[in-house]
């Protein structure tokens, strides 16, 4: 009887043990998802550029959307953290594995071309935008949007220069895989003395 007892208080324990763990599983199921929410959240403001704060105007349409929907998950959707820090935090993440990922396509290009612009924005500020295509040694092609500088001052090519070459830096392009800089024709742009500065 006592042998009997002992297996019976050892199969509680075990489905208590199961029970907990199962639990804990779900409890971080719900908040990777939550994450994972707040993130493409995060994605589509920025992509749409609305402000930052408009992500707690979205998480109160959400809430109200699943009462009427499903009010029973509605627990679900309030662990969904869309504070104007958080989107930003969410933003600045997003940014940089993209930035990493553009680096490390950079990394394997063998031959890669520039294209620069050079305009103002609705603000009278000169901006400075770069784009990048290459080729790797798979000849697969890539073309990004590269880096977009602001030119604080003077526009003149010297200045240009700098904000190109700390570009490049940035998103560490080797010089010597550039076969061909291509740019709007602008004045500050063209001419022999630019392009002798360029040069050396």
């Amino acid at each position: 009887m006592f042998e009997y007892e002992r297996k019976q208080n050892v199969e509680s324990l075990c489905k208590k043990l199961s029970g907990r763990q199962n639990f804990f599983k779900k409890v971080n199921t719900i908040q990777e998802a939550a994450t994972h929410a707040s993130y493409i959240v995060a994605y589509n403001i920025a992509k749409n550029n609305k402000a930052l704060s408009d992500g707690e105007f979205v998480k109160q349409c959400m809430l109200q959307v699943c009462e009427v929907l499903c009010p029973d998950k509605k627990n679900n959707f309030q662990t969904v953290s869309l504070s104007r820090k958080t989107v930003t935090s969410r933003i600045e993440a997003i940014d940089k594995n993209l930035t990493s990922q553009l680096e490390s396509k950079i990394g394997q290009f063998k031959f890669c071309s520039i294209a620069m612009d050079e305009s103002t924005d609705i603000n009278d500020t000169a901006q400075l935008v770069l784009f990048i295509r290459g080729v790797d040694e798979n000849f697969e092609i890539t073309e990004e949007l590269a880096s977009m500088r602001c030119l604080k001052g003077t526009t003149k090519g010297c200045d240009i220069f700098r904000e190109f070459q700390e570009g490049l830096l940035t998103l560490k392009v080797p010089i010597t895989n550039i076969c061909n800089i291509t740019t709007d024709g602008a004045p500050n742009l063209t001419g022999k003395k630019i392009w002798i500065s360029w040069t050396y």
